[in-house]
């Protein structure tokens, strides 16, 4: 699935919605016509409506939608008080009348001052009143509160006594032609104390009249937070809010739809996103719908997981990307615990190797620990890590996916799944990524030399050894301009400062395995030799020519027979005989100068090389000659011969170019 025309909007906020414009899931008419039915009760003696929902089914946008007919005429004066501002029931009881007070005032002082100037003395009066208001239990709530106030009362000064200040507040409020709503909301976001405090606040004052409180919150959080020595708090909660909406969760269909809506806008940054529909749908429905319920989750999930996309979306294969994000938005735990199992999600083995049983315990540990998460866990295995799968059940992958993996970008392949986890590229995913620039310019001979010499030689063999992951994807047009390139470059690539006893000539086996996989593509021998021969016309180097000869033919121990005996016999005499007569033109280049001469020298029984000859030649054949005799035993003829000549050339070389 491509993704084009995507919106070019503004990344997600995670903040309710603020009219009908916003309203993606249809719920303004709800909203609209249960605020109407508010409208239509009888506030005289005050009106506690309760709007209800899990965190995160939308109650925050369902009051906004709701303030839009609150203000239509005659609108509605709605007051907003927010309880996260204040801590303790003293400050809370001032605070929140005095807030009331000012807003009013500021809303409409000639039609609310008295008013307000009313609210701020009461604020002053009962600071410690909520002290007096019962939780669930106490019989005498009413009783409780009168007597609280009746006792503040008899302390404060002449005729501003609580009772006559809330005389006159009363009077003030029920003069009035329409009601005020004082909107609460995210009561279920406070701590257990807080919550109650907020409903001893609102149990002191629900009977003023024209008050319509609006309390946003999750039933069952309140109820447990209410629920005290045995007394449930739904019944407390019953003696307050007399009138209760539960907002609905959205349909599956239309949350799904604002999934893919947010997904489209996320994949925004991504040039030319693509989605493997082959894989795709099987993720997304086993592994990411599972983790979203509403949607806050959706709007989570779009805030969250746009950093990564925007960075890695052109790095990692986009399936795996989107499905790992959700797991670490909404199960950080468990993707914290996939962090620490690169391994065992990733090393495969061959069919008759032996399971790994620390691997195999570490597993099933992992499900043990999220038994909720099985059915994920196991998808997950299933769609992005396949080789987690021998661990689980009679499942096998070799070690030969890793090349499919690992052109696909797909996490199955640790470089890439170090690369979502670390967020910074291992050296051997940088050069896997050069290595793709290298196989889009192998049919190229200009433009992958022009590439591959533009990059880090220390880089080369890495980037080189990389191209062999796309040997499925080979092409016969590959086939000549590729080799040749890759030859011609084998004298520029360092040989490594630190080899093994074995490991000598390593950047030409580099290059010979590309060479003969491209080779390989053309499967008629005719054609075959046809390829071998333009190839080796371009070739600049008399070692490389040597060691392609070597390769495609007959040679024990080093050739792969791609070209028939006779051929192969031809074509090393016509190498001899060229050698024979023309010396190399850039004899520094000669990065196996020995070998050349050493192969004249087989054909024709004489020394090929003489101290007088060119000291850049010599030296380049001494060179490779001492990397020959570190790898080879002396005890034939041959090997005497090598001894001659190092000591030869060795003064000769110090002679003429010390060091």
């Amino acid at each position: 699935m491509k993704s084009t025309d995507r919106p070019q909007e503004k990344p997600p906020i995670d903040a309710p919605i603020t009219s009908s414009g916003e309203d993606d899931l249809g719920r303004a008419p709800v909203a609209h016509d249960f605020a109407e039915s508010i409208r239509e009760l009888d506030a005289s003696q005050g009106l506690v409506v309760g709007i209800l929902g899990p965190w995160g089914h939308g109650k925050s946008s369902f009051i906004n939608l709701m303030r839009e007919q609150f203000e239509t005429e005659p609108a509605l004066t709605v007051v907003d008080f927010n309880p996260w501002m204040f801590s303790g029931s003293n400050q809370l009881v001032n605070f929140f009348f005095t807030e009331i007070g000012a807003e009013l005032n500021v809303r409409n002082k000639s039609r609310f001052g008295k008013t307000a100037d009313w609210l701020a003395q009461y604020a002053g009066i009962l600071k410690p009143v909520s002290q007096f208001i019962p939780l669930p239990g106490a019989a005498a709530a009413g009783e409780a509160a009168a007597a609280a106030l009746s006792g503040l009362a008899g302390t404060t000064n002449a005729d501003h006594s609580a009772k006559k200040v809330r005389e006159a507040i009363t009077m003030e409020l029920a003069a009035l032609t329409q009601p005020i709503v004082v909107v609460i909301d995210d009561i279920d976001r406070l701590t257990t104390v807080e919550i109650r405090e907020i409903f001893k606040l609102v149990r002191l004052t629900a009977s003023f009249p024209n008050i319509i409180y609006v309390l946003a919150f999750d039933r069952e959080r309140v109820e447990q937070a209410l629920t005290e020595d045995g007394i449930p708090g739904r019944a407390y909660l019953e003696k307050i809010v007399q009138v209760s909406f539960d907002v609905p969760q959205a349909p599956e269909k239309l949350l799904r739809s604002q999934i893919f809506e947010e997904l489209n806008r996320i994949l925004t940054p991504v040039a030319n996103a693509t989605l493997d529909d082959n894989r795709w749908t099987d993720v997304y429905w086993e592994v990411i719908d599972p983790l979203f319920f509403n949607m806050r989750d959706v709007t989570r999930y779009a805030i969250s997981a746009r950093p990564t996309i925007k960075s890695l979306g052109n790095e990692v294969d986009l399936v795996d990307l989107l499905a790992m994000e959700a797991l670490r938005v909404f199960r950080p735990e468990l993707i914290q615990q996939l962090s620490k199992l690169r391994s065992e999600l990733t090393s495969t083995r061959d069919i008759m190797g032996r399971k790994d049983e620390r691997a195999q315990k570490t597993i099933a540990a992992l499900l043990a620990n999220f038994p909720d998460d099985d059915e994920v866990i196991r998808a997950l295995f299933t769609r992005v890590f396949p080789v987690a799968l021998q661990y689980i059940e009679n499942n096998h992958y070799g070690p030969g996916w890793l090349s499919t993996w690992r052109t696909a970008h797909r996490m199955a392949h640790v470089d890439f799944l170090n690369l979502y986890f670390d967020r910074v590229a291992p050296d051997e995913l940088v050069a896997f990524r050069n290595s793709e620039q290298a196989f889009e310019r192998l049919s190229d001979e200009a433009g992958l030399k022009e590439y591959l010499t533009g990059l880090d030689p220390e880089h080369l063999e890495s980037v080189l050894e990389g191209l062999t992951s796309y040997e499925s994807r080979f092409t016969t047009d590959m086939i000549v301009p590729g080799s040749i390139t890759l030859l011609n470059l084998i004298d520029a690539i360092p040989e490594k400062k630190q080899r093994g006893f074995f490991d000598i000539g390593r950047r030409d086996i580099t290059v010979g395995r590309v060479v003969l996989r491209l080779l390989r593509r053309m499967e008629d021998e005719a054609e075959r030799e046809a390829l071998v021969a333009q190839i080796l016309e371009g070739i600049e180097t008399y070692s490389s020519q040597l060691d392609f000869i070597h390769s495609v033919g007959y040679r024990e121990g080093a050739g792969h027979k791609l070209v028939s005996e006779a051929f192969a016999a031809r074509i090393h005499e016509e190498f001899v005989a060229r050698l024979q007569q023309t010396p190399p033109a850039e004899p520094s280049r000669e990065w196996d100068a020995w070998r050349i001469y050493d192969a004249v020298q087989t054909v024709t029984g004489k020394t090929p090389l003489k101290p007088s000859d060119d000291p850049i030649l010599l030296r380049a054949v001494l060179h490779s000659l001492k990397s020959t005799a570190r790898s080879q035993p002396v005890g034939s003829g041959r090997s005497d011969l090598r001894i001659v000549l190092l000591g030869t050339f060795s003064s000769r070389c110090s002679d003429l170019n010390p060091p």
